[in-house]
């Protein structure tokens, strides 16, 4: 429950891990990055996430960025890193890890594959709740674990003592509506796939995103989005809204999702590197139809006037 614990709202990139082609991490890349997104206006960054390939990343690897991201960051942004897998105590002992690295919370997932009931999962979070006594945003991607984390499911979950927020993910915008309506009085709730829903998401109460291809490829137009529906500028939200989704809608199927944005961001010169496999990097013909989405918003333009 945050009783007072944090205080998170805004857009937070859940940003790539840059590889080089023979899949060591790329450093450089990834403080660049990040960098970039906050002199972009993002309020914060998630590391080792989806985006991040936090599946491909060894438990000494995430610390590593946690700690980087920490010191790039700054005090003012949050840094929040992704601790999940299936073994509780694995997930109990990185996020304890995590804790002392001084970033801000972890990003917890229900266990996968495993096939985990709902009186599992919720004692899954206390256990790590107990052992770590650190802020923990739930992460509810129902594609990706298996498990769907609805309102009375998250209220339940809300008043485990360390669970602070919640990121729905789940694509049923009612479950992340009902989500604020059942417990976004004891816990933060932000909104994934904010490039389809942003807007709608501040209108229903949410209070921040935890962003994709949104931020990584329009950058600051695409960050903007969260700070105009809060201000209630309607208008201007709208119409980033619609270049976010077009750009969302374009990217859908031309690839896997971590190799697909990486493409983009390197031809509009960000620092987005490789995949680490079993991901490869994005084919020609994958390449192609990359550009054309880009070339259609006219992102290259843009790039070339920023440059």
């Amino acid at each position: 429950m945050n009783d007072g614990k944090v205080s998170w709202g805004g857009n937070f990139p859940a940003v790539v891990t840059p590889f080089t082609a023979d899949g060591e991490i790329d450093e450089k890349k990834f403080v660049a990055n990040i960098e970039l997104l906050l002199s972009e206006g993002a309020h914060g960054v998630v590391v080792s996430g989806s985006n991040g390939e936090s599946w491909a990343l060894k438990g000494p690897e995430r610390l590593a960025l946690f700690r980087l991201a920490r010191k790039v960051a700054g005090k003012e942004a949050t840094v929040i890193g992704g601790t999940g897998s299936i073994p509780t105590g694995d997930v109990a002992e990185l996020t304890q890890a995590a804790r002392d690295t001084g970033i801000d919370g972890a990003m917890v997932m229900p266990p996968y594959y495993c096939g985990a009931s709902r009186r599992e999962v919720v004692a899954h979070f206390r256990a790590i709740s107990d052992a770590a006594s650190f802020p923990i945003l739930v992460y509810n991607s129902p594609k990706s674990t298996g498990v769907d984390i609805v309102a009375d499911f998250a209220a339940e979950l809300a008043e485990i003592d360390w669970v602070v927020a919640i990121k729905q993910s789940t694509l049923d915008f009612t479950v992340l509506e009902q989500t604020v309506a059942a417990c976004g009085d004891r816990i933060s709730v932000f909104t994934g796939h904010s490039a389809k829903r942003g807007l709608a998401s501040v209108l229903a109460g949410a209070v921040g995103f935890v962003s994709s291809l949104d931020s990584h490829v329009l950058g600051r137009e695409g960050i903007s989005l969260f700070e105009r529906s809060v201000a209630g500028d309607y208008d201007a939200a709208r119409a980033v809204q619609m270049r976010t989704l077009a750009l969302d809608r374009g990217m859908a199927g031309l690839g896997s999702g971590p190799s697909v944005m990486k493409a983009a961001m390197n031809m509009l010169g960000r620092p987005g590197g490789f995949p680490r496999r079993p991901l490869l990097e994005a084919s020609a013909a994958e390449k192609e139809g990359i550009r054309r989405v880009l070339d259609g918003l006219g992102l290259f333009s843009q790039a070339h006037h920023a440059a």
